[in-house]
């Protein structure tokens, strides 16, 4: 039987994906929702502090699925 070798991961950094996304889409819902400026602020506020919480706590250790 064969054995399998896998190669080494280049150990790329995908955290900032989900920043960016919850910092834009965010921003969107807080913008379209609202109407304003400092609404689409304080979406892409809080959608950061959800990808925050998204990354620290849900994607903790799964490095193999991505």
């Amino acid at each position: 039987m064969e054995q399998h070798i896998e190669e080494p991961t280049k150990g790329t950094n995908t955290n900032g994906y989900f920043y960016l996304l919850g910092a834009i889409f965010g921003g969107l819902t807080g913008g379209f929702t609202q109407e304003s400026f400092l609404a689409a602020l304080i979406g892409a506020v809080i959608g950061l502090l959800f990808a925050g919480f998204f990354v620290g706590s849900l994607l903790k250790g799964r490095e193999h699925d991505r």
